[in-house]
């Protein structure tokens, strides 16, 4: 899969009340990646990606802050079969969500972890989640429009098409072109996918990108158990 067609598709934010030795923050990141490949593979519906999987790991100094992210490609098709493109990232939405759950469970459970050194947990949704939040809007328009002023459906029109361009910066054009088509069975207008302004804002994204190192499934070893995060 080429680097451009990568996005972020769930991740994991884990804070700790602890400052972690540097023996603790190298063997943590190989096991949020076990973790991450262990729990995508199992709670993924595999016919709702494409590409295989990646991982980053990100680790701030203090008391220890800790990112996993899961990048990955939507598959067009497969939205089609699951009911539509919202329906879709639903249940990408919801198996994130799982992912997460289960890696702050073991991580509470292993023996060298006291649980209320976990100060802080976030489930954070990526692309799909920005995907769920345009469609939110757009139901909100097609429920409530006869109800809402002149000035309160262009502020909704304004966010949904403001959504739709920060999409075009990370999606393909086939799922581009499905959420398009549905914006403008609501009488919203939206630029063609394909015209020369998203390519370039594409490009963009595609640069920031290379900066994550990703890891592949076939990079990660096994590690089951934690060090002691403290000397």
């Amino acid at each position: 899969m080429n680097e451009e067609k990568r996005y972020e598709i769930g991740q994991s934010y884990i804070r700790f009340d602890f400052k972690a030795n540097e023996n603790f923050k190298i063997a943590f990141e190989k096991y949020l990646l076990y973790k991450g490949k262990t729990y995508a593979k199992e709670f993924y519906q595999s016919d709702l990606l494409m590409g295989g999987l990646f991982f980053a790991v990100e680790l701030e100094e203090g008391s220890l802050k800790s990112r996993l992210k899961i990048f990955g490609k939507i598959a067009a098709g497969a939205l089609i079969a699951y009911g539509g493109i919202r329906a879709g990232t639903d249940y990408i939405i919801r198996d994130s969500q799982r992912i997460t759950e289960h890696i702050v469970q073991d991580i509470s459970n292993d023996k060298n972890i006291d649980p209320s050194s976990i100060k802080r947990v976030e489930r954070r949704l990526g692309v799909p989640g920005r995907i769920n939040r345009l469609y939110g809007d757009l139901e909100k328009l097609r429920a409530h429009r006869q109800d809402l002023t002149g000035n309160q459906q262009q502020q909704l029109i304004n966010r949904i098409s403001k959504q739709f361009k920060h999409l075009v910066n990370e999606l393909d054009q086939p799922e581009l072109e499905l959420i398009a088509n549905e914006i403008r069975e609501n009488d919203i207008p939206v630029q063609r996918p394909g015209e020369k302004k998203d390519i370039d804002f594409r490009r963009s994204y595609a640069i920031r990108e290379k900066r994550i190192r990703l890891i592949s499934e076939d990079q990660i070893d096994e590690i089951k158990h934690l060090p002691p995060p403290t000397d």
